[in-house]
């Protein structure tokens, strides 16, 4: 009975209706983590004898006949740029390796109460800012359908990890894209939940986090199938005083009817690869034959709010983030963080009053436009996964990985929910869409993405017989 195949809905049934222990779950995780994480280095901090200590004790409590929570036994795995009591925070960076966690973070907590098992934290790139996953501190991690590919970033080690079958569910997180790339190079699903959805924050930063990071960055949940994504969310999103800028959904969820949904391949003007067009392509027909109703439309001012986006990111860089990259990154890290921000240009005061202005105007212009639509669906990025490490060839390289990725971090400046989906294979490589929701309907969206599931497939099974051969070799 292989159980680290199953999804996390069908583990918490098992467990619940006693044909399995949490125990059983957890070993046959374990064991797998230790077949193939030497291949693809995912999970680099393990919690084996704890998430064992914990399963023993809640088989104890199964027995009891209690009411179970929603993620009773399931394994997880957290990403290394949040806090988890005992363990550092370490955002890949060799000086904050020693730093431990005296509190979990919110999104930790909540798993945790919703009795979820984590059994190790993922990679990430440094300082968690590459869509490539690596750092001095741990390696790096690869891909694990082409090793020559970017796993995506910065949750490369989360997507990496479930995709591959190291846990049902990964937690990550999504300032420009890092939990929609990497589920995207990985043949998974995400969603990058509404601002202020599940709670934010860190219990061990004492000055708060920084005002720009606060309002494009979001934790989050990815997993092999979107009912396992809605599982998560349902546990990460609980209410946490932590963060006073949680707020409840619409809970709209599915509707009676079909959905009217949009769709724009290029909405920047700036030219897409076919790949790309094909996966969109698939994913509007998967939406026709699932009831829906689709077209054609060009979202207003999307060149508009990437660049803002850009820029308000580099004012807070240049304010609050390079000293500290310059005094403990790498210079590779050093290399990316001052391309990007000379890509996006410099900014004063009044520059950034008068950005945070057009913030809030582009927001109300999608908010109004998204009135007539259920859902607008467009490319992850403009092309199919980049080599490994790109962005470190060249600063046109940047460049060119910057106008890609317009599609991801258009997403965060506007704050909105938008779900990653799979929609096939092309050469081997995972191609995928995303779906962005008017704001708080992130459950809208998900059921969307389980329509386009339902008709292309989940693609982890085709994965899994590829790395059967290196799995027996490691065992």
């Amino acid at each position: 009975m292989e159980i680290w195949k199953w999804s996390a809905t069908q583990t918490r049934e098992r467990i619940a209706a006693g044909e399995v222990s949490c125990t059983e779950v957890i070993t046959q995780h374990i064991a797998r983590c230790e077949a193939i994480n030497p291949a693809i280095n995912a999970v680099v901090t393990r919690n084996y004898e704890q998430s064992l200590e914990q399963a023993r004790q809640m088989d104890q409590q199964r027995r009891t006949g209690e009411t179970l929570p929603a993620l009773f036994g399931v394994p997880v795995t957290v990403k290394i740029n949040v806090d988890q009591v005992g363990f550092a925070n370490s955002d890949g960076v060799p000086a904050q390796a020693e730093h431990l966690c005296e509190q979990d973070a919110p999104v930790v907590a909540n798993l945790r109460k919703d009795g979820a098992i984590i059994i190790g934290q993922t990679n990430t790139p440094e300082f968690s800012t590459r869509w490539f996953t690596g750092n001095p501190l741990h390696g790096a991690t690869f891909n694990p359908w082409d090793a020559t590919l970017t796993p995506g970033g910065s949750s490369g080690g989360a997507a990496a990890a479930v995709a591959s079958g190291i846990g049902c569910i990964a937690h990550g997180n999504d300032m420009g894209g890092s939990l929609r790339y990497p589920a995207h190079c990985c043949g998974v699903a995400t969603l990058r939940p509404s601002m202020g959805r599940i709670a934010n924050g860190s219990p061990a930063c004492d000055q708060g986090r920084p005002p720009i990071s606060q309002l494009f960055s979001v934790q989050g949940p990815i997993a092999r199938t979107v009912q396992d994504v809605q599982l998560a969310f349902a546990s990460m999103s609980q209410p946490v005083a932590l963060d006073p800028d949680w707020r409840a959904g619409r809970t709209r969820g599915k509707a009676d009817g079909p959905l009217r949904v949009v769709f724009c391949i290029d909405p920047f003007d700036s030219g897409v690869s076919p790949t790309v067009e094909r996966a969109v392509a698939t994913a509007c027909q998967a939406l026709v034959e699932a009831g829906h109703r689709v077209e054609q439309v060009r979202p207003p001012m999307a060149l508009e709010a990437a660049m803002l986006w850009g820029r308000l990111v580099a004012a807070e860089s240049t304010a609050l983030f390079v000293e500290g990259v310059q005094r403990h990154g790498s210079a590779q890290i050093n290399e990316v963080v001052n391309g990007m921000n000379a890509y996006f240009g410099g900014s004063d005061a009044e520059q950034l009053l008068r950005d945070l202005r057009l913030r809030n105007l582009i927001r109300r212009q999608w908010s109004l436009w998204l009135q007539e639509y259920d859902a607008l669906l467009m490319p992850v990025s403009s092309r199919e996964a980049f080599p490994d490490n790109y962005d470190l060839g060249s600063p046109a390289q940047l460049g060119e990985l910057l106008d890609a990725q317009r599609f991801l971090y258009l997403v965060n400046l506007l704050g909105f929910p938008a779900v990653a989906v799979p929609t096939g294979l092309e050469a081997g490589v995972p191609q995928g869409v995303q779906l962005l929701g008017a704001p708080l309907d992130d459950e809208r969206c998900l059921h969307l993405a389980a329509d386009i599931e339902r008709q292309c497939g989940v693609l982890t099974p085709q994965l899994w017989s590829q790395q059967q051969s290196f799995a027996s070799k490691s065992l």
